[in-house]
């Protein structure tokens, strides 16, 4: 689990997330049994440390502060001095395991997050006036993945392979696998330059379904010349 997922789980507990916000974060716990598990794990983490923390464990809170706060403020320079939140703990305490875990074991599979460095859409700037295209655009760019989706779908014209390309990796973002790799099985199958991609994302699609044979079949199927093929032998290599 990465940052971004501790943050949306404090920020569902606290309840300060926005109705959409919260519905959308419900439906992703339905639909993504390892989202759930992680989701469970983090509060019953989050309850046991506010619970256990005390004035006789100071100490202890201070090793943990330092390490979360050099976890995070790599890169970021802070202007206020602020005190950490229990989610903080929790990542810190993460770190620890993985940090011990790396130790005895250095042989963890790659992870979807990993590879999904998505390209920018850029529709509106090439003249399209839809407004749903500028929606899907807009909120593609912004990692409002599920917005984007519903947005692709009002446009009633998903026959441009760009257009699919783009609503198939949002459909990936929010585990809607199916539809994505009939999508991208569509567009492999024809002409246009993201031909090479849809492979390359039917593969990270199954990656992010932990199917890591079926990832190796798309990869193999990169060409030499195509733009993700040195990221596709590297995930192979990872694969083995």
């Amino acid at each position: 689990m990465n940052e971004e997922a501790y943050i949306r789980f404090e920020s569902y507990l606290n309840n300060e997330m926005l109705e959409e916000e919260r519905l959308d974060f419900e439906s992703e716990l339905r639909d993504n049994p390892q989202l759930k598990e992680s989701f469970e794990l983090y509060k019953e983490t989050t309850a046991f440390v506010k619970q256990k923390f005390s004035p006789e464990t100071t100490e202890f809170k201070k090793n943990l502060e330092s390490i979360s706060n050099g976890y995070f403020a790599e890169g970021i320079k802070k202007t206020k001095v602020f005190s950490i939140r229990p989610w903080h703990y929790a990542v810190a305490a993460s770190v620890l395991v993985l940090l011990g875990t790396w130790i005895f074991s250095n042989n963890s599979m790659p992870e979807y997050s990993d590879y999904s460095q998505h390209e920018s859409a850029s529709f509106v700037e090439r003249g399209i006036s839809n407004e749903n295209l500028k929606n899907a655009q807009d909120f593609f760019n912004k990692k409002e993945y599920a917005k984007a989706a519903a947005s692709f779908e009002k446009t009633g014209n998903l026959d441009n392979p760009e257009y699919q390309y783009f609503y198939a990796i949002a459909l990936i973002e929010i585990n809607q696998y199916k539809k994505a790799e009939t999508f991208l099985n569509g567009i492999r199958q024809g002409t246009s330059i993201y031909k090479d991609k849809a492979t390359w994302y039917l593969a990270l699609s199954k990656l992010k379904q932990h199917d890591f044979e079926g990832s190796k079949v798309w990869l193999r199927q990169i060409p030499h010349d195509a733009e993700d093929y040195d990221k596709a032998q590297e995930l192979i290599k990872h694969l083995k």
